[in-house]
């Protein structure tokens, strides 16, 4: 896998100040000094894309995933935005990946699916659901 993620030397030679790697903002959180989960952020016009959001398996259920969402939601809000967009994958199979039920639990809904350059890195018939959601503008 090339993402710089998986090498912190790899990591350290493309991160930009203050916290963009690769065109895409990182955001993480933190618990007692510790990184447990972290989200990439990128503009897409009138809509903040959550590129990747990542959690370590032993972490997860806690709300740590939920927390970094929320954040970009509010922010989006903030920046006034009208949805975040995210994505998921569909094995070759036609298998969803497990997120689908929870990103769906989080208001996000299905806009289509599509093979794209992600998708091919993975493997044939792989596809990608794309997801939005709408945000208030209270």
């Amino acid at each position: 896998m090339d993402s710089p993620f998986h090498d912190a030397s790899m990591l350290a030679a493309v991160w930009q100040d203050p916290n963009v790697v690769q065109g895409e903002e990182v955001l993480v959180a933190e618990m007692d000094g510790r990184i447990v989960g972290c989200a990439t952020v990128e503009e897409r016009g009138s809509e903040l894309e959550l590129v990747n959001i990542d959690v370590p398996l032993p972490l997860q259920g806690r709300g740590i995933g939920t927390m970094l969402v929320r954040s970009v939601e509010e922010r989006a809000r903030a920046e006034g935005k009208e949805a975040v967009t995210a994505g998921t994958s569909r094995n070759a199979d036609g298998v969803a990946w497990k997120s689908l039920p929870w990103w769906q639990h989080l208001g996000y809904q299905v806009t289509h699916e599509e093979e794209n350059v992600w998708t091919r890195s993975i493997g044939p018939e792989v596809r990608e659901i794309r997801l939005r959601k709408q945000l208030s503008t209270d």
